[in-house]
Formats: C-alpha cells, sequence, structure tokens
C-alpha cells in the first residue's frame, strides 16, 4: 500500500473503532450499563471485549489518534553472513559428528571457532537450513536408527549401499561373526 492508502485506511478504522465506543464514553453512564453496553457492541461487531477497552483507553489517553491502527512497516530482513555457506557446511559437520548436538550447541561452537561473531546466527534460522539439509531432529533420529557400530566404536551408515560398505569393512576388519 502507499502512504496515502495507509493513511486512509487508519483513519477509516479510527472511525470505525470510535462508533463502537462513543456509546461508552459518556461519563454519566454506569459502571454495570456500561459493561453491558460493551459486551453487546463486541458481540454486534465480532471483536473481543479486550479490544473495546484498548480502544476506550485509547481514545481517552490519545483521543482519535489512538484509535488509528499503528502503522505495520515491513521489518528488516537480517543479512546473513556472506560466508554462510561455509559455516552452514561447518553446521552440517557437527550435525553429523554428534547427532544429538542442539542447534544453541552448534551456534556456540560457531562463534567460539571464529566461523561468525556471536549473535549472528540465530536458533530460527539455523533449525530451518539445517531441516532443508535433511539434518532436523526427526531426520537425525532416523538417522541414528540406520547407523551400525563397528569394531573400535566407528559408526557406518547402513542403506542401499549398505552391502557395498559391508564388504569394505569385511575386507577391513575381517569376517564379521553374529552380532
Amino acid at each position: 500500500m502507499q502512504k496515502k492508502e495507509i493513511k486512509k485506511w487508519q483513519d477509516e478504522e479510527a472511525l470505525k473503532r470510535y462508533r463502537m465506543i462513543a456509546p461508552l464514553l459518556d461519563e454519566g453512564l454506569d459502571e454495570g450499563k456500561r459493561r453491558q453496553m460493551r459486551e453487546e457492541a463486541a458481540e454486534k461487531n465480532g471483536i473481543s471485549k479486550r479490544s473495546l477497552y484498548r480502544y476506550e483507553a485509547g481514545y481517552r489517553d490519545n483521543g482519535f489518534e489512538g484509535l488509528r491502527p499503528m502503522s505495520r512497516t515491513k521489518k528488516r530482513m537480517q543479512r546473513l553472513p556472506d560466508n554462510f555457506d561455509e559455516v552452514m557446511e561447518q553446521a552440517m559437520q557437527l550435525k553429523r559428528e554428534v547427532p544429538k548436538r542442539s542447534v544453541r550447541q552448534i551456534i556456540k561452537i560457531l562463534e567460539l571457532e571464529g566461523w561468525v561473531a556471536p549473535g549472528v546466527l540465530k536458533q530460527s534460522t539455523m533449525q530451518r537450513h539445517l531441516y532443508e539439509a535433511g539434518l532436523g531432529k526427526k531426520q537425525m533420529k532416523r538417522y541414528a536408527e540406520n547407523v551400525r557400530r563397528l569394531p573400535g566404536g566407528s559408526a557406518v551408515r547402513t542403506g542401499w549401499n549398505s552391502c557395498r560398505v559391508t564388504l569394505n569393512m569385511d575386507r577391513t576388519y575381517g569376517q564379521r561373526t553374529g552380532n
């Protein structure tokens, strides 16, 4: 919307709100009657009583201006660091190393290792990108279920190429015996 359109919309909305609360502004009205009128006005206009209280308070504090909806300017988009792709590679590596590592821990490690300045990475952003990379919490649970432990504590991912991995592992570690 253009500024003129926004201003016009705000004025129309303020006028609509004033019409809703005008009967409630009478100083001679007793509180019981005012409460009943507020409930009727809320039901009639499809809004909450709380909204009517807010409109009344806004009008009493700031006059007609207090009834205008606040303008909603777009929130500025936080820019990702220039090295974000490298940071995400590191984050994915950290998650793969220890699947139970939390996003908060990953961010802390990246900050301590100097990949990003403290406070630059947000938890929700990192979580979203890890999920998109297939490293979300539920996805990692499936990943952990498909990992087989080998002698010496190392892990091998099983799945579509598990036969090839098993053959290579048998060559390296010798034939497996039953688990």
